[in-house]
């Protein structure tokens, strides 16, 4: 079926999902925190998950920020985010990173679960060229990122790239 990375740190609840999965056909590697995720992403490149299930609060970290840090990266896959906590404000993040295929509110059922997964694999297949052109760009303007003396500025909806001493 699927390679799948699950990020959560309730152990439980990965073995859970994981034992789950990979019953239904799923090839599952799991990971307790963004930090490991990030190593994982790196490290399968050229296995790179089909989809990320991943929780929101794992105790120091938050998707909240580490989710758009991925993306900035060029390293979140498509992704299922799956949480109790998913309010306006962090569905209006969402929807501005292309990587993100859907949301699964908790608590939920297995059927729930696969019924998530698959419609968040036909999403993400859907958009793959999107996403993948979005990525394109994120690593292009990493590579030709400007020297960290630099700085943006964004005062008047127009980002501009000021040199050091903030002249303009």
């Amino acid at each position: 079926m699927a390679r799948l990375l699950i990020v959560d740190n309730d152990a439980r609840i990965v073995e859970l999902y994981a034992l789950y999965l990979t019953r239904r056909g799923h090839d599952v590697r799991t990971a307790g925190s963004f930090r490991e995720a990030r190593a994982a992403l790196a490290a399968l490149a050229a296995e790179r998950p089909e989809l990320l299930l991943s929780d929101l609060e794992l105790g120091v970290e938050s998707g909240r920020e580490e989710l758009p840090r991925l993306w900035s990266e060029g390293l979140l896959p498509p992704t299922l985010v799956v949480s109790g906590f998913v309010d306006l404000e962090l569905e209006a993040l969402f929807a501005r990173l292309p990587a993100v295929v859907g949301i699964l509110r908790k608590p939920f059922d297995f059927e729930r679960l696969d019924t998530s997964v698959s419609v968040a694999l036909r999403e993400a297949e859907r958009r793959g060229p999107d996403i993948e052109a979005a990525r394109a760009l994120v690593l292009a303007a990493r590579a030709n990122a400007p020297a960290p003396a630099a700085t943006l500025a964004d005062d008047d909806g127009w980002i501009e790239i000021l040199p050091p001493g903030g002249g303009a």
